[in-house]
């Protein structure tokens, strides 16, 4: 099982471009000097970048994936596997996000894909085909000479090798542009979104439509939020629904419902920490264990309460929870604040960053009454049911402040 070897010991050079299809890199020991230069279209400015390639190996340590360096910025566009920590991490302009639940299998070939943009700053990643949730990491535009080196990680502009962060294995279909790709261009690779920005503070005029739509957190701040508007001051019964995508491990808001008197009129918590969830009303909890919580994949969540019986419960992915008693004999009455992003403790503020949101969000209603059980199928499995007559996704009002994004939802269809 002979493979044509390009064998690259010292620093050689191709004359011409070559034609490389069906054939690989073999990088076959440990060092800190055997690496390949990629020469690129002379390049001054990158305001976008989309990068892709293809490894092999059996490496249980950390490694660099792709290093491209300027003379301002070892790390101008770094990816990079920590082992440690189990975690693949984008650097751009020398800032760096992580991504942690990654199936990163040694002894396998593993298809890698980065977007970046620096208008918005976001990066992305895309695993063996599958969507990471799209992180901030950096803005503004990647300038100077670039050296761009395989094999090896760049602490200074073309050299600074460290043979403990070496590659060792075979790598191969070695791509960039200098644009984002779409999820569904026929190059196979492609993978950028319509993205409509909204910094600082923006404010929907009217009700918006944002079927197929969703909001994405970038990143872990104690700021960027998404408040929710309703005339709706007084709540007898409730059904909330929503659908999350997030890497996060540790505990986090959902769903944030405060009113003067209630900083937790009604909050939906993930205890990832604990693998749980709590949910909240008038300031009382019950907690949901063993709930099938996942990373870096859909699910949907839909919480009911009645302040007859005081009994709530959770749908995950369509699995109801047990009932439990939270709270009776009072309704939740306003003025009320609705946030998502982060968790209230107090009437629309009290933000605390390490329990903020980070990841994308979709498909929020809520109701005045509990849903049945078929209506919250019918939801769980993007069948017709009626909106949320508190809140609807197909006509929300809603103000934005911080890093949030509205963009097109990600689908995983088949591009071929």
């Amino acid at each position: 099982m002979a493979f044509l070897l390009l064998l690259v010991t010292l620093t050689a050079c191709a004359a011409s471009p070559q034609d490389l299809s069906g054939k690989m890199f073999t990088f076959p020991q440990e060092t800190n000097t055997a690496r390949v230069i990629l020469t690129p279209s002379p390049i001054q400015e990158l305001s976008a970048l989309t990068i892709c390639h293809r490894s092999f190996t059996d490496l249980k340590r950390d490694h660099a994936l792709f290093s491209l360096a300027t003379q301002s910025n070892s790390n101008a566009l770094l990816i990079f596997w920590d082992d440690t920590n189990k975690e693949m991490e984008p650097h751009i302009r020398d800032k760096k996000t992580e991504y942690r639940g990654q199936d990163y299998k040694p002894n396998m070939w593993h298809s890698v894909c980065t977007t970046w943009d620096s208008t918005s700053g976001l990066v992305q990643l895309w695993f063996d085909g599958q969507p990471s949730m799209r992180k901030y990491v950096s803005s503004g535009a990647i300038r100077g000479s670039t050296m761009i080196i395989l094999g090896q990680e760049q602490d200074a502009h073309g050299g600074g090798f460290d043979l403990k962060q070496s590659f060792v294995g075979m790598m191969s279909d070695v791509h960039m542009w200098d644009y984002t790709l779409s999820p569904y261009s026929d190059t196979g690779f492609e993978m950028a979104l319509f993205l409509l920005m909204v910094m600082l503070t923006a404010c929907a005029a009217a009700p918006q439509d944002l079927s197929g739509k969703m909001f994405t957190f970038p990143q872990e701040t104690n700021s960027a939020h998404v408040r929710l508007t309703t005339s709706r001051q007084v709540l007898r019964a409730v059904t909330v629904c929503l659908r999350s995508f997030t890497d996060l491990r540790r505990d986090h808001s959902l769903f944030s419902l405060a009113t003067p008197a209630f900083d937790n009129d009604l909050l939906i918590f993930n205890g990832a920490s604990n693998n749980k969830y709590a949910y909240w009303v008038r300031n009382k909890n019950a907690d949901f264990i063993g709930q099938d919580y996942k990373v870096n994949t859909w699910q949907s969540i839909c919480s009911t309460w009645d302040s007859v019986s005081g009994l709530g419960q959770l749908w995950l992915d369509g699995k109801p929870s047990s009932r439990k008693f939270i709270s009776s004999g009072s309704n939740i009455s306003g003025p009320i604040i609705i946030v998502l992003g982060q968790e209230q403790d107090t009437h629309g503020g009290g933000f605390d960053i390490n329990q903020s949101f980070v990841g994308m969000m979709s498909d929020v209603h809520l109701w005045d009454h509990i849903l049945s059980p078929c209506e919250i199928q019918n939801y769980m499995h993007h069948l017709n049911f009626a909106p949320g007559n508190v809140l609807n996704w197909r006509a929300l009002e809603f103000q934005t402040t911080g890093r949030v994004l509205i963009e097109d939802k990600q689908e995983i269809k088949t591009c071929y």
